[in-house]
């Protein structure tokens, strides 16, 4: 059987983010990208729950910490939409989302295992106090070392023409 291009699995890009500026500068930029390189868009968040010395997390505060994920998740869909609608018109770029509790580097592990059609990581670095120099911090260093596919890391301050 011979496969056409319609029946080839999409590719898509794993945008990671925390909804701060230097996120959404990246989730711009991955928006671009995936425009240029005819993909689709996983935006993924993932949060943490606190540790305060209990046993266990009140699951009503779960589900919060849950949903006011989802909701931001799609506030930014929304947002990234209206970015896309002006890019390459020969190609619509799917942008779906996830969210999940936990550490941010064994999740996006477990999602490119388990997508398959993950090619790509796009996530926002942050500069350090006043200099250039990026940040590279835990959450950074560990992702570029359980990960393992491209990532790019969007400078916060970063504007990229296309």
């Amino acid at each position: 059987m011979k496969i056409t291009d319609k029946m080839k699995p999409t590719k898509s890009i794993l945008i990671l983010t925390d909804f701060s500026r230097s996120a959404k500068n990246a989730s711009e930029y991955g928006t671009h990208l995936a425009k240029q390189l005819n993909a689709n868009i996983l935006l993924f968040n993932s949060f943490l729950i606190p540790d305060l010395g209990f046993d266990s997390w009140p699951s009503a505060h779960h589900e919060s910490l849950l949903q006011q994920s989802k909701k931001s998740l799609e506030e930014e869909v929304a947002r990234l939409h209206g970015i896309s609608q002006h890019d390459n018109e020969e190609f619509e770029t799917k942008i779906d989302y996830l969210s999940s509790e936990g550490a941010i580097a064994e999740n996006v592990s477990a999602i490119i295992k388990d997508k398959q059609n993950i090619f790509m990581v796009v996530m926002g670095g942050c500069k350090a106090n006043d200099n250039d120099d990026i940040l590279f911090g835990v959450e950074i260093t560990e992702i570029l070392s359980k990960v393992k596919c491209p990532t790019v890391i969007v400078p916060e301050s970063e504007c990229f023409q296309f």
